[in-house]
């Protein structure tokens, strides 16, 4: 774990939101109690999460909307379940995201928000009347919207629409060209606007691995991520350098606007806010005309990035290449 956010840091990413995502009761919480008692280690690490992130269980259990969650695994989740799981984490689960049309949704919604947790929804195929009714109770934000969903869809309404158009709500966005393509990325851009975008890696555990297959995922020559034997994703292989990358490329994003996706507006979702001692020295390249980070200030510790901007690039990196220089 030590390992895993020095070499994010080396990326720029000051803080970050490990995510658990749907299994049993048991295995949830033995992974917040484990990974709480790893972070207690060094308080240096502990200060570089902004807390967990529990995207699941209550989410739908209908294929394409439940994404590569196991579905024995999806159910309702209770406060006090809840209750327990934050016990059991020390208290940092920050974020839940959850699929508002299950029955005991809004109360959960409600009784969320009253503990102090931003609420979410993703991997739901609620309709409008029951989206406005989530956010009615507490819900903030979309997590990962135009991704979580079936293949196919109606043209409208559909949970893309409805939640965009829901002032609302923030969306978090994948920009990595995969999970959303460049005109999706656009309209959501346009739609979201810049003080309620934000953009996050969703990097999955395999992020950086060899192609081949690992259990019941697999990762492909181009490093996307899939659950064996469908087409549906496992998380994404994104540093968050080349998503603001993407949004101003693509979506005609400017650099400051762009980068409040990855620092403010986060913040602010979580009622934080940025680190005034933090800041990353990014460089810009006119022939490809990316940015990339090439060193910086975390946590009181400078580092210098020895990593290469290209993502296809850095296939294998987080297994092979060294961790960042720290001066």
């Amino acid at each position: 774990m030590g390992r895993l956010i020095r070499r994010l840091a080396a990326r720029g990413v000051g803080k970050f939101c490990p995510t658990f995502i749907t299994a049993s009761s048991e295995i949830l919480a033995q992974a917040l109690e484990r990974l709480g008692e790893a972070l207690s280690l060094e308080s240096w690490l502990s200060d570089r999460v902004a807390g967990f992130h529990l995207e699941g269980p209550m989410i739908s259990p209908r294929d394409g909307y439940r994404g590569a969650h196991p579905l024995e695994a999806v159910r309702a989740l209770r406060l006090d379940e809840f209750d327990w799981l934050q016990e059991r984490a020390g208290g940092r689960i920050v974020l839940v995201t959850l699929a508002p049309e299950w029955p005991e949704a809004l109360e959960t919604i409600a009784g969320l928000k009253e503990r102090g947790v931003v609420v979410a929804l993703g991997h739901t195929a609620a309709d409008g009347e029951r989206i406005a009714q989530a956010v009615e109770a507490g819900a903030t934000l979309s997590t990962h919207l135009g991704n979580g969903l079936a293949a196919e869809l109606p043209r409208h309404p559909n949970p893309i629409w409805i939640q965009g158009a829901e002032d609302r709500l923030m969306a978090s966005l994948i920009a990595d060209g995969l999970h959303l393509d460049d005109a999706t990325l656009t309209c959501l851009w346009r739609i979201k606007g810049p003080e309620r975008t934000i953009l996050v890696s969703d990097d999955s555990p395999l992020a950086g691995c060899p192609p081949g297959q690992y259990g019941p995922w697999w990762v492909d020559e181009q490093g996307t991520v899939r659950v064996v034997g469908t087409s549906y994703l496992a998380g994404a292989n994104l540093d968050l350098i080349d998503a603001v990358n993407r949004l101003i490329n693509v979506a005609g994003a400017s650099l400051d606007q762009a980068l409040a996706c990855v620092t403010t507006n986060p913040a602010r979702l979580l009622g934080r806010t940025v680190d005034p001692g933090d800041y990353v020295e990014l460089e810009w390249d006119r022939t490809s005309g990316l940015w990339s980070v090439r060193g910086g200030e975390i946590g009181g510790r400078r580092f210098r990035n020895p990593a290469t901007p290209n993502r296809r690039d850095r296939m294998n990196s987080w297994r092979e290449e060294p961790e960042a220089i720290w001066d």
